[in-house]
């Protein structure tokens, strides 16, 4: 089974290159995207991903407060932070949130797919279920 994975990002560049990334990789799905964290919510709730990844850093939106409503409603998956830069108060907002990770954009392909795999097995989550 395919980890299932949703990526929330205001950038319609970085989203689409990331998807791309994703995608090409074995073991993974890509089974949406968005640049609005409301509509993205909405669709975490009918697709039940089994990671969210998601940059908190929004013009549009209160990235934090979705990162908090993300956590709420993903039925067991994972929700995951993929930001350009580190901020240590967002890090910290993030994991009380309930964040399973927190991880640069920057990370290298087979690197985030590594990284995406063991945050739904450190869960206990199984893909596609």
């Amino acid at each position: 089974m395919s980890i299932r994975v949703f990526i929330i990002d205001e950038h319609t560049r970085a989203r689409r290159m990331l998807a791309r990334r994703l995608a090409s990789l074995p073991g993974l799905e890509v089974v949406g995207t968005t640049c609005d964290g409301d509509k993205g919510l909405r669709q975490i709730e009918e697709l039940r991903p089994d990671v969210v990844l998601l940059d908190t850093k929004m013009k549009r939106a209160d990235g934090m407060d979705i990162c908090r409503r993300a956590c709420a409603s993903t039925n067991g998956g994972k929700v995951a932070i993929l930001t350009s830069y580190i901020d240590p108060e967002e890090r910290r907002l993030a994991y009380q949130a309930g964040v399973s990770g927190y991880l640069l954009k920057e990370v290298d392909t087979p690197n985030l797919a590594r990284w995406i795999a063991l945050l739904v097995e450190a869960g206990g989550h199984r893909p596609g279920k």
